[in-house]
């Protein structure tokens, strides 16, 4: 809290919460800008949306950390979405459509569920036999 109150740069944080009290605790002590849930960490989906909900009651935009495959869509379905922050984990080479960002968007792909499938062309070569 104090670095919100006696700094001047807004605070992103939370991609280590594993929680829901965790944000709230940051959030009611107003020492967060942009929350941060990390849907792989802090328990889902549903968390991650009670997480963009919360924030949203307190004027609080929602920004994400990791796995923007699958971020971009829970962006997507919020009010408060600010940012997605996208990683280069090399992961891409083994999806069969990774996502793209061109001129500061994310691609949008068609298939089930998230657009998501690996390539199975690709991930041959790591087979343990």
């Amino acid at each position: 809290m104090k670095i919100m109150r006696e700094g001047v740069l807004p605070i992103a944080t939370g991609e280590n919460f594993h929680t829901l009290y965790e944000f709230q605790n940051f959030i009611n002590a107003g020492a967060v800008s942009f929350p941060e849930p990390d849907l792989a960490t802090c328990g889902g989906v549903s968390v991650w949306m009670k997480v963009a909900r919360l924030a949203e009651a307190h004027n609080l935009p929602v920004t994400t950390h990791g796995v923007h495959d699958l971020h971009v869509h829970l962006l997507a379905a919020v009010p408060n979405a600010s940012y997605l922050e996208a990683h280069g984990f090399g992961l891409e080479k083994y999806l069969a459509n990774p996502m793209r960002i061109t001129d500061g968007k994310p691609s949008r792909r068609s298939g089930r569920g998230t657009g998501s499938e690996l390539d199975g062309e690709r991930l041959k070569a790591h087979k343990i036999v």
